[in-house]
């Protein structure tokens, strides 16, 4: 850039900005042609087209910045191409108000502005080009207004999300009769949590054990990382069925639903409030989306800043979607445009765990997982479907308890208690039943481990006749 300013001729000067910006669009993989006859009669600068994104560019380096004839010849190329190209007006000294003016108020045939500075910017790879492109598009046709020279660290402040976070449909039965959406327990580092369910995304006519895509979203805080919650709840890939856990040094927290998940995770400094505390936390969200299930991970500083560390979201799919656009759209609004690759998984999603007879007998339950009932006509109010026991194969302090499985993940020794599913459900009617541990399923993403041990009952003084059956899961 800095040798195109030193060029005494303006024609010159426009045509190696022309090639600059040509020179971009090819990094990015888009075939570029220049002075293409797309809106013949009228000569046209820069045409960059790829798999669907067209851009036509009109780049403008004079000592005055760009005015509303540029703009308004600008459109009447646009008007000679198809409806879905996109215009680029490039003025390396800036533009006038009503140009501004113009854009937003005729977004029907969009026009992106690029400045200068942000070209600079893009050539000296401080920012990338798509990701610039992107933020304006979302800017102009999401909000309405023209963003032109906001730095890419400038945290935008985005409007309160539409969309609602969606509850659990079970909740904790407490020792002390109260329903809560997160227990604590001892616990550690370890990168696990529990689910209720998991999809199986091998349990499909093809052979293989699907595919992974991990993706580092550019979260830089709490904020932006609920923001991204917002973005797969917009996607219906935040949900009712969500398992999280948060993790401090000798202590967790575990919850159902997204919505439990958006409302503890402000609460650092409770949970920083012992003296073994550490000063991060790492946090583990595991959710169903389509063709599969996603974990997302990252550390978190336990003090106000609340910066994220190392986040990534773990794609678990049945195969590589014919439709891609639900991914790409989630990928570019959290920054990632390129470097995305979708990898065979080598193993099978879920591995299951059983020796033909229980692992555990007779595990008392320290809290119950119960779900409200969908048939009016029974005549309780809530199933039981799970419940919370203490973990018989727990490290700390030595255990008499069974001997640990060595096919089961070494990390389920470091919690406490155990989240257990119910392989058949029960009411909560306050009948006398033994639970036993029957078995361990688990599943693994690139940065996290799903857990799910699974209990079953015995009532131990069945009715002569009863009015529900038992039911399975």
């Amino acid at each position: 850039m800095h040798d195109i300013e030193l060029l005494g001729s303006a024609v010159r000067r426009g045509r190696e900005l022309e090639l600059l910006v040509a020179n971009l669009f090819r990094q990015l993989h888009f075939e570029v042609r220049i002075n293409p006859g797309t809106a013949r009669p009228r000569q046209t600068d820069v045409l960059a087209s790829k798999a669907g994104e067209v851009y036509l560019i009109e780049c403008k380096w004079r000592s005055d910045k760009a005015n509303v004839d540029d703009i308004d010849s600008l459109r009447s190329r646009l008007r000679r191409t198809d409806g879905g190209v996109v215009g680029i007006l490039v003025s390396f000294n800036g533009f006038t108000g009503s140009v501004l003016f113009d854009v937003e108020h005729h977004r029907e045939q969009p026009v992106l502005l690029i400045s200068g500075e942000e070209l600079q910017r893009a050539a000296g790879r401080m920012e990338t080009l798509s990701d610039l492109l992107w933020r304006k598009k979302d800017a102009l046709l999401t909000d309405g207004r023209v963003m032109l020279d906001e730095p890419v660290t400038k945290p935008v402040k985005s409007k309160r999300p539409i969309i609602t976070l969606p509850d659990a449909n079970s909740s904790f039965l407490t020792s002390a009769g109260l329903p809560s959406s997160v227990i604590e327990c001892g616990g550690s580092f370890s990168g696990m949590l529990f689910a209720r369910k998991l999809a199986d995304i091998d349990w499909v006519h093809a052979t293989g054990h699907g595919v992974t895509l991990d993706v580092t979203p550019s979260v830089r805080d709490e904020r932006e990382l609920l923001g991204l919650v917002a973005k797969l709840a917009n996607l219906g890939w935040a949900t009712s069925d969500a398992s999280w856990s948060i993790q401090q040094t000798t202590r967790n927290w575990h919850g159902m639903g997204s919505a439990a998940f958006a409302e503890q995770l402000p609460r650092w400094k409770h949970r920083a409030g012992s003296p073994e505390s550490h000063h991060s936390e790492q946090i583990c969200y595991f959710d169903r989306c389509d063709g599969g299930f996603y974990t997302l991970t990252a550390g978190i500083a336990a003090n106000p800043s609340r910066w994220t560390l190392a986040p990534v979201l773990s794609f678990q799919l049945q195969g590589i979607p014919l439709d891609t656009g639900p991914l790409l759209q989630l990928c570019r609004s959290v920054g990632i445009h390129e470097g995305l690759y979708f990898r065979p998984r080598a193993e099978p999603s879920v591995r299951r765990y059983r020796d033909g007879k229980p692992l555990a007998n007779d595990v008392t339950p320290i809290h119950l997982v119960t779900s409200p009932k969908s048939n009016p006509e029974l005549t309780f109010d809530h199933w039981v479907t799970g419940i919370v026991i203490a973990n018989p194969f727990h490290i700390a302090n030595g255990h008499d308890g069974p001997s640990f499985p060595p096919e089961i993940p070494s990390q389920v020794c470091g919690s406490e208690h155990l989240i257990c599913a119910l392989a058949h459900h029960h009411p909560l009617d306050g009948r006398e039943l033994s639970y036993d541990l029957v078995r361990i399923e688990d599943t693994s993403t690139s940065d996290a481990l799903v857990i799910r041990p699974v209990a079953d009952w015995l009532d131990l003084n069945p009715p002569s006749s009863g009015d529900s059956q038992p039911n399975q899961m």
